[in-house]
């Protein structure tokens, strides 16, 4: 891995992943849109980022690891992290504004902290709690103007909520199982492997040929996008979890959604709220105070620790 990727401070790699993540949401209801089935985008997405990872793993000499701990935690992650709301996507982005879906991954963090206290059966730093709840206030500011939502059927919005819940079990998975000594990159390159290798059985095990699943040529530069910007945020995601839990790897969604937002409103012309320079302040303030680059007030602090007492 890039000696940058190592040596760059963990809120920069999570506000990277939260633009790449952004951009994905963008190409995928491109995809949509075409009228290309779920399955098959998932299929070439994870083909092609495999192909990546895999490329850069042999250039690098850096294997994944297969035993009995490694195998399950790329099929969990896997799963949870990339297929899961890959196929959410997919499916949801034909009948909800971008801007919408991107709105909602924004409850993502507090998915997050609420299964990471109930799995330790105690509450995370009160810190941590008001550097979520900020960058939830920083992107509701964002999404002020709100979201056309008369014509989409109930069904739609349900699934969508699916979304921010997968990828916070994902999270938290990664925070718990992540195997010790992993290496980010020989890990993204297993669990996407275990990706391609599940997708395919379900592909290729109903009787669809590369025929079938073929994509359109004007569509190939939207899916090789999809795939190169997958490969990428899963190495940059492995590295992240590395050195945080899930709950601060889970501000990903607050800059994911205002990528979002913004792109959704340039490409597609989506409503675009007003405020959206402010709410990316607050987002910034949020992240400080979650990663503890910046501290809450000591009364505060003191308060916390006689309630818990």
């Amino acid at each position: 891995m890039s000696d940058i990727v190592r040596r760059s401070p963990v809120s920069a790699l999570i506000i990277a992943i939260g633009v790449l993540v952004g951009v994905s949401f963008t190409l995928s209801k491109l995809v949509s849109m075409a009228g290309i089935s779920a399955l098959t985008a998932l299929f070439w997405q994870v083909l092609l980022a495999s192909i990546a990872l895999l490329a850069l793993s042999f250039r690098s000499k850096k294997r994944g690891a297969l035993n009995t701990r490694h195998i399950p935690y790329y099929f969990g992650a896997g799963v949870f992290g990339v297929s899961g709301p890959a196929l959410i996507g997919f499916l949801v982005l034909e009948h909800v504004s971008l801007g919408f879906y991107s709105a909602l991954v924004t409850l993502s963090p507090l998915f997050t902290f609420a299964i990471t206290a109930l799995i330790a059966r105690r509450m995370p730093s009160l810190q941590r709690l008001i550097g979520i709840l900020i960058g939830l206030a920083g992107v509701s500011l964002a999404t002020l103007g709100g979201f056309e939502l008369s014509d989409v059927e109930p069904t739609w919005i349900a699934l969508s909520l699916l979304g921010p819940l997968v990828l916070a079990c994902g999270n938290v998975f990664r925070s718990y199982a992540y195997p010790p000594g992993g290496d980010p990159l020989g890990l993204a390159t297993g669990t996407l492997l275990s990706q391609l290798l599940l997708i395919s059985s379900l592909l290729f095990g109903r009787g669809s040929s590369i025929g079938d699943i073929s994509v359109p040529p004007a569509l190939l530069g939207t899916v090789f996008g999809i795939g190169s910007i997958t490969a990428l945020s899963y190495v940059l995601t492995f590295e992240v979890q590395r050195r945080t839990d899930g709950v601060g790897f889970a501000q990903v969604g607050y800059f994911a959604t205002l990528s979002g937002i913004a792109i959704g409103a340039f490409a597609f012309r989506e409503p675009l709220g007003f405020g959206l320079l402010g709410s990316l302040a607050i987002l910034f303030l949020g992240l400080a105070i979650t990663n503890g680059h910046l501290s809450i007030p000591p009364v505060l602090r003191s308060r916390s620790g006689r309630r818990q007492a």
